[in-house]
């Protein structure tokens, strides 16, 4: 379970809370599914391999919460989006819009 640190007041994941996070992500139909999904905030690619301590490449992800109506540090209330999207993000309860992005198919750019 996720631990907040007292010093930095920031949330420490664990390898399970990221690959679950991970699995929420919508799924983009022309790749590979463990390598690549969807951020569903800008709907571009994002690429499992590129978080590595909270990097500060723009291109990588980040946990955020799906509800943060009630923000409950649950598993099942994470989902992964970029780093740079957090910000965009336009609903506190993105629920809805998460189970109607991932019922599109929805295919990367060659």
């Amino acid at each position: 379970m996720a631990k907040i640190d007292q010093k930095s007041n920031k949330v420490i994941f664990t390898n399970a809370e990221f690959t679950k996070a991970w699995e929420n992500c919508p799924i983009i139909q022309n790749r590979d599914r463990k390598d690549f999904r969807l951020c569903y905030i800008c709907k571009y690619p994002m690429e499992f391999k590129i978080n590595e301590n909270m990097s500060n490449d723009e291109t990588a992800w980040v946990i955020d919460l799906i509800n943060i109506k009630k923000p409950v540090l649950e598993i099942d209330n994470y989902i992964g989006v970029h780093a740079n999207c957090v910000q965009n993000r336009t609903k506190k309860n993105a629920t809805k819009l998460i189970k109607r992005i991932k019922m599109v198919g929805w295919m990367a750019p060659e």
